[in-house]
C-alpha cells in the first residue's frame, strides 16, 4: 500500500515555502532527516570532494515501492501528514515533501530503495527529470547518491565557501544529528576515509567520546530534568574548562536541530556568574516540549522554531542548567575542601624559599585556629595568590577573586534584607558629572539610595555625595569617586535586574582585598574558613574561577617521575 502522497493545495499554501538547497551540507540534512524518519539504525554518510562530486546516504530503513519512490521526487510529495490539522503537532523531522525533488532539481541523482517485502526499484534523475526506472535487488533500505550538485546552476556553485570550509559543516552535521539519535549507529566517510563510527548502543556519552575524544567528556557534566511536560537531558561543560567567543550550543528540540536565541540566552543565563562577559560554554542538550506548543514551520530549512510560550522554556532551561552546575559544585567542595574539626590543634605550614619581593611565606606557626582544616597553608605568591596543600593536591585560590565573592555574597544578602546601612560623609565628595549623567543619576536616584548612596545636586555639571554604604567607610576619596563612576556607566542600563547585578559585582570588586596585598596566616585561614563554612560559590561575580587545583599525579608527571 502506498505511503506517499501529493499534498493538496489548501496544506501547501500552510507550509513554509521553499526547501532550499543552499549547499552540500543542505542535501545531507534533508537525506539524514529522510533515513531517521524511515525508521534506520545503521546510516552510512559518504561524501567526496566536499559533497562537490558526490554524497551518499545509505539507509536500512523502510524502503519504498515503485510507486512511491516515483512520487517521493515530486514537489510536495510526503507520508508524514495527511490534513492541515497535523501541521499542529509534527512529530517527524521532515513533513513538506520538497526535499528529494529539489534536490533532484539541482543535480544528476541515483535512488535504490526497496521495502521489506516486494522488489527494489532503481531511479536515475537528472535536472529533476526522471530518465531511467527499473527493478533493483538489494536489501531493505534506501540508498540516495547526488552527483555534480549545482551542475544546471552554476551561479549557485559561486556562492559555496572553500571546500574545506564545506567540508566543516557537512562534518558537524553528521556530529549533530549522531549526539541526538544515539540508537542509530552512524558511519562518515570522507574522500574513501572512515571519519566516525558510533555504535547505535543508545548511550549519548559514548557517542561524545566517539566524536570529541576522552578528555572531552571528562569536562562535561551531566543535565536531566523534568518539570510538568517539560524534559531536559543532555551534557554541559564545566563552567572554567571550555570557553568559546561564540555561543557553542548543540540544542535538539524533540531531537530536532534548532538554532533559538531564547535557548541560547537562556543557557547564557543559566551560566550566570560562573562565565566571563562574553564567553560562552559547550553543551548539548535535548528539550522535550509537547508538539502543539511549538512551531517548526517557521523557517524554510527548518532551522528556527518557534515557541508559544517563549518565556516558561527560557526559565525552564536556565533553571535546569543552574541546579546541574550546583550539584556540580556541591560535588566538587567535598573533594576540595575537608570536614572542620571541632578540636583545637596547630597547623604546621612549609617555609618556602621563594623570593622575598614578590613572595611571603609562613614559618610553622604556634597560632591555635579556633576550628581545625585539614589543609596546610603553604604561602602567598607573587602577592596575589594563596598555596594550599591538601591531601594528595595542591590547592590555589586568587585571594582578589575569592575575597571578591565572598564580599558579594554578603552585599547580596544585605540588599535583599534591606539591611545596607548608610554612613554619613563629614566631608561630602564632589563628582564631575555631565547632563545626561545627571539626567541618569536623578532618574535612579530610588535605586541608588536602596544601596545606601546618598547625593544632591551642586550645580548645572557637579553633584555631592553626602552618604555611603558602611562597607566603604575606609575609602580614600580617588577610590570613592573611581567606584562611584563605574557605578553612573552601569546606570545607563535598561534591566533593572541587570543593573542591580553590576552593582552588587562593582562594590564587591571594590572592597575586596586586591593583588598585591600581603596576608597574615590569620588572614589567610579566615578567607578559607569562610568559603568553606559559607558554602562560597566557586567563581567570582564576574565568572573567574576562584581556585584552581594540581594533583600530586599531574605534578609528578611535569617531573617525569
Amino acid at each position: 500500500m502506498a505511503k506517499i502522497q501529493i499534498l493538496p493545495e489548501n496544506i501547501r499554501n500552510k507550509i513554509s515555502a521553499g526547501e532550499v538547497v543552499e549547499r552540500p551540507v543542505s542535501v545531507v540534512k534533508e537525506l539524514l532527516e529522510n533515513s531517521i524518519d524511515a525508521n534506520a539504525n545503521k546510516i552510512i554518510i559518504e561524501i567526496k570532494s566536499s559533497g562537490n562530486e558526490f554524497i551518499r546516504i545509505t539507509d536500512n530503513g523502510e524502503g519504498m515501492d515503485r510507486k512511491d519512490a516515483l512520487l517521493a521526487i515530486r514537489p510536495f510529495s510526503t507520508s508524514k501528514i495527511k490534513k492541515e490539522e497535523d501541521l499542529n503537532h509534527i512529530r517527524t523531522l521532515g513533513f513538506r515533501g520538497e526535499a528529494l525533488s529539489s534536490i533532484a532539481s539541482v543535480s544528476k541523482m541515483e535512488i535504490r530503495t526497496k521495502p521489506e517485502e516486494g522488489e527494489g526499484t532503481f531511479l536515475r534523475i537528472e535536472g529533476g527529470e526522471v530518465k531511467e526506472v527499473s527493478p533493483w535487488e538489494g536489501e531493505r533500505g534506501t540508498s540516495v547518491m547526488v552527483f555534480d550538485l549545482f551542475y544546471n546552476v552554476p551561479v549557485r556553485k559561486k556562492f559555496l565557501k572553500t571546500p574545506l570550509t564545506e567540508g566543516r559543516l557537512i562534518l558537524e552535521f553528521a556530529q549533530r544529528i549522531s549526539l541526538a539519535y544515539p540508537e542509530i549507529s552512524f558511519k562518515y566517510i570522507q574522500d574513501g576515509k572512515n571519519k566516525f563510527l558510533t555504535s547505535g548502543n543508545g548511550k549519548v556519552e559514548d557517542v561524545i567520546l566517539e566524536i570529541f575524544g576522552e578528555e572531552f567528556i571528562d569536562n562535561l557534566i551531566p543535565i536531566e530534568n523534568e518539570k510538568g511536560d517539560y524534559k531536559i537531558r543532555g551534557y554541559i561543560s564545566i563552567p572554567y574548562k571550555f570557553l568559546f567567543t561564540r555561543p557553542q550550543d548543540v540544542v535538539f528540540l524533540n531531537r530536532r536541530i534548532i538554532k533559538n536565541l531564547s535557548v541560547t540566552q537562556a543557557i547564557k543565563e543559566g551560566y550566570s556568574q560562573r562565565l566571563k562577559e562574553n564567553f560562552y560554554p559547550f553543551v548539548i542538550i535535548n528539550l522535550f516540549v509537547p508538539y502543539d506548543e511549538v512551531d517548526v514551520n517557521v523557517h524554510p530549512t527548518k532551522r528556527e522554531v518557534k515557541f508559544h510560550k517563549d518565556r516558561e522554556i527560557i526559565d525552564f532551561i536556565s533553571t535546569s542548567i543552574k541546579s546541574a552546575l550546583d550539584e556540580y559544585e556541591q560535588e566538587r567542595r567535598k573533594k576540595l575542601f575537608p570536614k572542620i574539626k571541632e578540636n583545637k590543634r596547630e597547623i604546621n605550614t612549609l617555609k618556602l624559599p621563594l623570593l622575598e619581593s614578590s613572595s611571603t611565606y609562613l614559618e610553622k606557626s604556634s597560632y591555635r585556629f579556633p576550628t581545625f582544616l585539614e589543609f596546610n597553608i603553604l604561602g602567598q605568591i607573587f602577592d596575589k595568590y594563596l598555596l594550599i596543600e591538601y591531601k594528595d593536591k595542591l590547592l590555589i585560590i586568587d585571594q582578589h577573586a575569592a575575597h571578591e565573592r565572598i564580599r558579594y555574597e554578603k552585599l547580596k544578602n544585605k540588599k535583599e534584607k534591606k539591611l545596607i546601612q548608610a554612613n554619613e560623609i563629614i566631608f561630602p565628595l564632589i563628582i564631575e558629572v555631565s547632563k545626561e549623567e545627571k539626567r541618569i543619576l536623578e532618574e535612579k536616584r530610588d535605586l541608588l539610595e536602596d544601596f545606601s548612596f546618598h547625593l544632591e545636586d551642586f550645580g548645572p555639571e557637579n553633584i555631592r555625595i553626602t552618604g555611603i554604604p558602611n562597607e566603604f567607610i575606609n575609602l580614600d576619596n580617588f577610590s570613592l569617586e573611581n567606584l562611584f563612576k563605574e557605578i553612573i556607566q552601569e546606570l545607563a542600563s535598561k534591566n533593572l535586574k541587570n543593573l542591580e547585578e553590576e552593582i552588587l559585582r562593582t562594590l564587591a570588586c571594590h572592597g575586596a582585598i586586591r593583588s598585591g596585598d600581603i596576608l597574615t596566616d590569620e588572614e589567610i585561614f579566615a578567607l578559607i574558613k569562610t568559603i568553606v563554612d559559607e558554602k562560597i560559590p566557586l567563581t567570582c561575580p564576574h565568572g573567574r574561577p576562584i581556585i584552581w587545583e594540581l594533583s600530586k599525579e599531574e605534578i609528578d608527571k611535569k617531573f617525569q617521575r
